[in-house]
């Protein structure tokens, strides 16, 4: 916590700097999204989740970028009662400040941060440093996000960062020092490698590195630093060709896979926190088509607009070139068949299925138009919940807005 209010500190001083010598404009971007969602059978359930996000952005002339990320949750606003009110969760996503020096051919970013700080797997981090337009994937649109994708590891801590990006290429290339702790509550000091390159038919996001944990042990007044396990994390997104033409995407991540000293790796067991996308992309100027693989945490899932379980197949229809007044709406429909509980590591397990897994075929019309200088999303969702063993059904109506301001 010491750490955090340093941090904290440092960043305010440097803020405060910025804003006394250079030319300050604003600008922001707010979402939110909520609907109700139930499912029926022997314990029949409903909930109305609300998620929400405000982000803001101070430019400082050339001096540098001031950024800060706020996030707000509750998965049930019908959960509580008027004594105990609802649960919500509130979390700084990120506090950020950018300085920024350019030279003959490269400009720098020195960064100095708190929070999730521009993730591999999501598109922010190319926004930024090449202003090109979203090419993640569609089915992981939120409208409670900064960004659209899927974050590939959990960087979530506070440090520093450096990257060169040459305009002439056009890339990329930094690292990433910070500190964050793991689920079991230890620290880690993490060193991280970033490069991002875009030409005509390839964009590549690639970041990867290595955690250290803190661990003290004390004998008497001496005490020793020991170093018997490493973390090794690392994501990718790939683009082959481009919004314009037919193309593969492909998205793969691990993160805290340990790497223990004196242990063979006789078997992957780190499987179980790797994240895979692959999508195939048909392209017309009419009409889309795009399928989607995909296997992901159930921490990324929780989150998701359109996605339930962590493991399944997409078939996305769609136009984005259908007019309102001035501009176009997209409108289609996503056809999800998934297996719940279930993991990459499940499907190439021998024992995998030596029962039968829970099957879910959704069917999800989806609609997304411009309004008042933002995006309004709406879908609905039909299930059929473990259609082999017991069939059920689930139903969800969402409604999402993101705007920018």
């Amino acid at each position: 916590m010491k750490k955090f209010k340093i941090t904290g500190f440092i960043l305010s001083i440097l803020l405060l700097a910025g804003i006394s010598f250079a030319d300050v404009n604003f600008s922001g971007m707010a979402g939110g999204s909520t609907g109700i969602s139930g499912i029926t059978g022997d314990n029949p359930d409903f909930t109305i989740p609300f998620n929400a996000f405000a982000a803001a952005q101070l430019n400082l002339g050339s001096w540098g970028i001031f950024r800060a990320n706020l996030g707000l949750a509750s998965k049930n606003l019908i959960g509580g009662n008027l004594f105990t009110g609802q649960d919500a969760t509130l979390k700084m996503n990120e506090v950020s400040l950018v300085l920024t020096k350019s030279g003959n051919a490269i400009k720098n970013y020195f960064g100095f941060y708190f929070g999730t700080y521009e993730v591999v797997g999501q598109d922010e981090f190319l926004q930024r440093q090449f202003g090109i337009e979203p090419f993640t994937s569609m089915v992981t649109r939120n409208a409670t996000t900064l960004s659209t994708g899927i974050p590939l590891y959990d960087n979530y801590g506070t440090g520093f960062s450096y990257i060169m990006n040459f305009a002439d290429a056009p890339g990329v290339l930094g690292f990433n020092f910070y500190v964050n702790e793991t689920s079991a509550k230890i620290f880690k000091i993490n060193l991280d490698i970033r490069t991002a390159w875009i030409t005509k038919l390839l964009t590549i996001d690639l970041c990867g590195g290595l955690g250290v944990p803190i661990q003290n042990q004390g004998t008497g007044t001496e005490i020793l630093l020991l170093i018997d396990t490493l973390y090794a994390h690392g994501g990718v997104s790939l683009l082959l060709g481009n919004r314009y033409t037919h193309s593969l995407f492909i998205q793969a991540g691990i993160q805290n896979l340990e790497l223990i000293k004196g242990s063979s790796p006789s078997s992957f067991e780190g499987i179980d926190d790797l994240s895979l996308l692959v999508e195939a992309r048909i392209y017309s100027k009419e009409f889309k088509t795009r399928v989607t693989a995909y296997s992901l945490h159930k921490e990324t899932i929780k989150d998701m607009f359109y996605l339930q379980d962590t493991l399944g197949v997409v078939l996305s229809l769609y136009s984005d070139t259908i007019p309102v007044k001035n501009n176009n709406m997209t409108m289609g429909t996503y056809i999800i068949g998934s297996l719940s509980d279930q993991s990459l590591a499940d499907v190439i397990s021998t024992t995998a299925f030596a029962t039968i897994p829970k099957i879910n075929v959704y069917l999800t019309p989806f609609v997304s138009i411009p309004v008042a200088d933002g995006e309004m999303e709406l879908m609905g969702q039909l299930g059929g919940l473990d259609i082999v063993n017991n069939l059920h059904f689930s139903f969800q109506a969402k409604i999402g807005y993101k705007k920018t301001f």
